[in-house]
């Protein structure tokens, strides 16, 4: 099942599918393209040279490369920050004993 979109023309007075024009001179009050706007007026090129100008494109582009964007991990950075922290304070890092077996493997790798 497709979403249709339908818009009023004054000219006609009447609801007409599909999407209405562009204004260039300034916002056009459709709000569900305001992110491809961005793309459009400022496009760029990925690493293997694709030009990339509107959303669309940007969503293909990252799933056909295996990408994602960091807002994918929101809130994991600050969990993982976390855990390292629990990890060095709380006492699963012990850095004597550490230091001892490296020390140790050290020898017998030289002896």
């Amino acid at each position: 099942m497709t979403r249709r979109t339908y818009r009023y023309d004054p000219d006609t007075k009447q609801m007409v599918e599909g999407a209405g024009p562009r204004r260039i001179d300034g916002p056009s009050g459709d709000g569900y393209r305001f992110s491809d706007r961005l793309y459009s007026s400022n496009p760029f090129k990925a690493h293997d040279g694709t030009i990339i100008d509107s959303r669309k494109k940007h969503r293909e582009y990252m799933k056909r490369h295996n990408l994602t964007t960091a807002d994918d991990f929101q809130g994991v950075w600050a969990q993982k920050a976390k855990e390292r922290e629990q990890f060095f304070t709380g006492g699963q890092y012990d850095r004597e004993s550490r230091r001892e077996a490296v020390a140790r493997a050290l020898e017998k790798h030289r002896g």
